[in-house]
């Protein structure tokens, strides 16, 4: 059985900067292996006109100032960069944080923040195939020689006599998260280039990807079984109350009925019970929602009480 590990994840969105790099700090105190950032350029629920500070330098703060915890963006949106920029900009944070950065990805999907920051939001399959020829320069960028010089003339992706010094940290690469479940382009881009694959879904849904997936990967010659898979989880240890579900509410914009209908809640015990059915389907990573650093207990709470019963 693969080893089970547990991420946290908080939006750079509708909060100061003080406070986002505070809990980043909190969490490199705490039990989970990555902090969880994301890619967008404005807030996608809540209050839409509210703050969101922009990804990577976001995260090259909180390389600099964190010393244990992994980092990365859940996920960056592969059409908002040049693809080679792109590339560079990944290998500075994993440079910056002493190898410590995970290079989740994916395809893009907020509409208005491409109409308004005027960047060009062409159809899906050409997001994902820009996604796919990203990840192949990648794989030819990081090739742990410094001075070597890749020219690459894809469909979507284009680079002359790029060379990418300094390299990763990570050997042979940061390990790459791709996120998506479209299942006849982007599970194919998972099944050749992903290192991690992060789906959304009922068990039942997710069993489906990843049985593509696997069927994919051997076309590729790869085994998916060493695709780690991950989901999200939503965890509160101990009584959930109204008074809780409100605020939440009133953080994700969210109604009250879903809410309590997707958190894992309970003692220790029980929410190990509810965890079960994405175990059972081969899930070993689960990205552990913070919603805001007001609920710092239950951060710790979920290091202390959840992450010690798995090995």
């Amino acid at each position: 059985m693969p080893s089970i590990q547990f991420d946290l994840k908080l939006p750079p969105q509708n909060i100061e900067w003080s406070d986002y790099q505070a809990a980043a700090v909190t969490a490199d105190n705490l039990a989970f292996g990555t902090f969880w950032s994301w890619d967008h350029l404005y807030p996608i629920f809540g209050d839409m006109e509210a703050s969101e500070h922009e990804c990577y330098t976001t995260l090259a703060a909180l390389a600099a100032v964190t010393k244990r915890i992994r980092i990365g963006a859940h996920v960056s949106g592969v059409m908002y960069r040049n693809p080679a920029m792109q590339i560079k900009m990944a290998t500075e944070i994993d440079v910056i944080s002493r190898g410590r950065f995970d290079f989740g990805i994916g395809a893009a999907w907020a509409e208005r923040e491409f109409r308004a920051f005027n960047i060009p939001f062409p159809p899906p399959k050409d997001r994902i195939g820009t996604l796919r020829e990203t990840l192949a320069l990648a794989k030819q960028l990081w090739s742990g020689e410094p001075r070597r010089k890749v020219t690459f003339h894809g469909k979507y992706v284009q680079a002359t006599d790029l060379f990418l010094n300094p390299q990763p940290v990570q050997h042979p690469h940061p390990p790459i998260l791709i996120g998506g479940g479209g299942e006849q382009l982007t599970l194919r881009v998972v099944a050749r280039y992903a290192d991690a694959w992060h789906g959304f879904g009922s068990p039942s849904v997710l069993k489906r990807k990843i049985d593509l997936i696997h069927g994919y990967a051997r076309g590729y010659g790869r085994d998916g079984s060493e695709i780690v898979k991950c989901a999200d989880a939503s965890i509160w240890v101990g009584e959930l109350s109204e008074a809780t579900i409100q605020r939440l509410g009133q953080l994700t914009g969210r109604p009250a009925d879903q809410l309590r209908s997707s958190i894992m809640s309970g003692t220790p015990d029980a929410i190990v019970q509810q965890l079960q059915p994405y175990l059972d389907i081969g899930i070993s990573r689960f990205i552990v929602s913070a919603w805001s650093p007001e609920f710092v207990d239950n951060w710790r709470r979920v290091s202390e009480e959840i992450i010690p019963r798995f090995p």
